[in-house]
């Protein structure tokens, strides 16, 4: 469920970076844009906002009732020869593990090529020389250039777009971007952000060259000749990322109004939005409770009193013995549950209406959140009940059922 939340709240908020940033040059408010949303994408699944209605939980035992329970039912684990979600979670796994592998190849090459390289000074600064025709590239505080068939002035102006990565320390939006395309690949939004983050990062170099006094026709040439070296590791930050006409394009790009950059400000409501989202199951908890406690202050409506016993029962279709057969049918123990050793005795409390519909499922004892699912999940599919009579005239009951998940 986690890893659904934060997929959901990473494509939301990158759709939205995408919509406000389209065509703007605030090149270090998109990054600040895109380092947030990353975080947001992590946190904002976990932030539980239940403790905020903790002091109201104990009004649900005011009043003490007496709800008719039906017989225990009994789940153990079962054997199935192919689970599909199995093999789901499997495939996630080797995926996610192999791009992780990869990632380490790749910092473990650059670690070996800095450690055996020929070290160099120049124009102050210190360089790893590059004996390969390899694009020149950074690595956190590492510089690698190839000095062959270069000017001067192309060095420097490599060195100053490799410094601004160094000095801003680009590496870690590169790694972080690289990260979340291992954990969540499945998401196309995860690939296109890493794009998104990549470019950006250049467009931030490029301007540190242009403002550093460089020409900016001669060094938009340079990158036109570099353009088609090779790369050593995609985790680094490399001086010939292309598309180079779109960088080409944001150095031309006359800047953007200063006041537009408040726009990025619009983040703080959509958090806020997709945070509340994210709790909808606690607002409704907290609606409930305000409805429990105003009914215990006034006289309930007869036409509408939930019963726990009346003179003629409610009835599952085929009998109580049908019934049983039904949830033990029915219920299956999760699979993930059993892995992380879950088990216990879950009740689940639910009212059949006067049209012998099954209404108001919910856990009166819970175990774990996802045994307590399972419950309610075959409780709400249950077909309707020959409703209860109460004087001759239909009326609800509520039943209590448990449910003991019990592992072999």
């Amino acid at each position: 469920m986690y890893l659904i939340k934060a997929n959901f709240v990473l494509v939301v908020l990158f759709g939205f970076y995408q919509i406000i940033s389209a065509g703007d040059t605030f090149f270090k408010w998109r990054r600040l844009s895109l380092l947030t949303i990353y975080m947001l994408s992590l946190l904002l699944p976990t932030i539980d906002l239940s403790q905020l209605v903790n002091e109201t939980a104990s009004l649900d035992n005011i009043l003490p009732r007496i709800t008719y329970n039906l017989p225990e039912v009994l789940v153990s684990p079962t054997r199935d020869l192919f689970y599909w979600p199995h093999l789901a979670v499997w495939l996630y796994a080797v995926v996610t593990l192999a791009m992780l592998l990869r990632m380490l190849w790749q910092a473990f090459v650059v670690f070996r090529m800095a450690q055996h390289c020929e070290r160099a000074t120049m124009n102050g600064t210190a360089v790893c020389l590059l004996t390969d025709d390899f694009s020149p590239f950074s690595f956190f505080r590492w510089v690698f250039v190839s000095p062959v068939n270069k000017t001067p002035s192309q060095l420097q102006q490599i060195l100053m777009h490799e410094q601004a990565h160094v000095e801003q320390w680009h590496s870690v939006d590169a790694l972080l971007s690289q990260l979340f395309v291992a954990a969540f690949w499945f998401n196309p939004a995860a690939w296109l952000m890493r794009l998104q983050v990549r470019n950006n990062l250049e467009y931030l170099a490029d301007h540190s060259v242009i403002n550093g006094g460089t020409d900016k026709k001669t060094y938009q040439y340079h990158l036109l000749a570099v353009a088609y070296r090779m790369n050593v590791a995609t985790i680094t930050n490399n001086f010939n990322v292309l598309p180079l006409k779109r960088r080409i394009m944001m150095m031309n790009k006359q800047a953007s109004n200063p006041r537009a950059r408040f726009k990025y400000l619009l983040f703080v409501p959509l958090a806020i939005a997709l945070l509340a989202m994210n709790n909808t199951t606690i607002r409704a908890n907290v609606q409930k409770k305000v409805v429990k406690t105003t009914k215990t202050t006034k006289k309930a409506d007869a036409s509408n009193k939930v019963y726990e016993v009346v003179e003629q029962m409610p009835t599952f279709p085929g009998g109580d013995a049908a019934l049983m057969k039904y949830l033990a049918e029915n219920i299956k123990y999760p699979v993930s549950a059993q892995k992380a050793k879950e088990q216990g005795r879950v009740v689940v409390q639910f009212i059949v209406e006067k049209d012998g519909a099954v209404t108001g499922v919910k856990t009166v004892r819970s175990v774990t959140p996802v045994l307590d699912a399972e419950a309610v999940r075959v409780i709400k599919a249950m077909p309707k009940w020959t409703p209860g009579r109460q004087g001759g005239q239909p009326v609800r009951v509520e039943y209590n059922v448990p449910v003991s998940f019990r592992l072999q």
